[in-house]
């Protein structure tokens, strides 16, 4: 069974739901089942002494609508992992947004397609659009160039808009976080769920990084269920930069995990920063580093958070989101692409305040 789910976890299979049997379907669910129960970071906080009778009544439920076909298997399973209510434990197909709060469909409110962009809004006050923390070479290159344009413009104020920012890696933002550095903060560090799959998935897809392999070593000879795998710690830079004198972020409904952590580090180590917007971000934190499970009958995927922050529950964001400190009071923008929407041209204004 071991082999099984490491190669359920590590490798993608092919999705054909033609010819799948009512059997099938039954035996991939207790396997996804399976997975979440033996493998997901989160599911001892959430599956508790209270929530127990909840949660198995829903399984329960899931498994009796597979049974008798009153359920797709997409649905079913979507409804299955929408209970615990983590953005990070997800299926590609997208079957459980429709049982969770979120995220907005922006794009049935306006032209939302985010690109990446920099320009001057007016004399004092300069854009970056930040769109993904993806980590790339290509991407650490746009974000040096975007933050020399800004040095250059010599403007006072800087929007820093992430809307759309799914996440990525948490070190991509780097830059940013050193360019608006005020004084040290805290970072929570991570723990991950101490079994030979999860250890295992991460030697397999970081098997080239030296740090990450470092800190699984230590992680592997615990004995703990959630050893330490980053170590919580300041940071930490040397100098601080008079310019921006003010900076806005801005988030929506969209601005996710490491975009989110980026967030929450910027907020503990400046005080120049003022977040915008008019939702929430999306609460995708919590639970991250996330492997993809490929069901064996039916070739279903979902994705599976392997680690967790040191932070919680005090410092969780997962029921909440990250919220604005100034709600935007327009209506949506028209358009949201490589343009200099309303919004900012609202909150540049705002920003030009004495």
């Amino acid at each position: 069974m071991k082999i099984l789910l490491q190669i359920a976890l590590i490798f993608t299979g092919i999705s054909a739901y033609a010819q799948v049997s009512r059997e099938d379907y039954l035996s991939d669910f207790d396997y996804g089942v399976q997975m979440v129960e033996k493998v997901y970071s989160g599911y001892g906080q959430k599956v508790t002494a209270e929530t127990l009778e909840s949660y198995q009544q829903t399984k329960d439920s899931v498994r009796t609508a597979i049974l008798n076909g009153s359920s797709t298997f997409e649905d079913a399973f979507g409804f299955y992992l929408a209970w615990f209510k983590d953005f990070h434990l997800h299926d590609v197909c997208g079957a459980q947004d429709k049982y969770m709060n979120g995220p907005v469909d922006y794009s049935s409110l306006m032209e939302y397609a985010p690109i990446d962009t920099y320009c001057t809004v007016d004399e004092k006050t300069f854009l970056i659009r930040y769109t993904s923390c993806v980590w790339s070479l290509k991407r650490k290159q746009w974000i040096k160039k975007a933050l020399r344009s800004f040095r250059r413009s010599r403007c006072e104020n800087l929007i820093l808009d992430i809307r759309g920012n799914k996440g990525g890696a948490a070190g991509t933002s780097d830059a940013f976080i050193e360019l608006l550095y005020d004084h040290d903060g805290y970072y929570n560090g991570v723990v991950i769920r101490n079994t030979p799959l999860n250890i295992g998935y991460f030697r397999k897809t970081m098997k080239k990084d030296k740090y990450w392999q470092k800190h699984l070593d230590r992680s592997e000879q615990s004995e703990e269920e959630y050893p330490v795998l980053f170590e919580p710690h300041i940071v930490h830079y040397e100098g601080v930069s008079t310019l921006p004198r003010k900076v806005a972020v801005i988030i929506d409904n969209n601005t996710a995990s490491a975009a989110e952590e980026f967030l929450l580090i910027l907020q503990r180590v400046s005080d120049r920063v003022c977040v915008f917007g008019k939702d929430h971000s999306l609460g995708c934190l919590d639970y991250a580093n996330a492997g993809r499970v490929t069901l064996p009958k039916t070739g279903y995927k979902f994705s599976l958070p392997l680690t967790c922050s040191m932070g919680l529950p005090q410092t969780g964001i997962d029921t909440t989101g990250i919220v604005p400190d100034v709600s935007i009071p327009l209506n949506y923008p028209t358009s949201l692409t490589d343009n200099v929407d309303e919004w900012v041209y609202w909150v540049a204004k705002w920003l030009s305040k004495d």
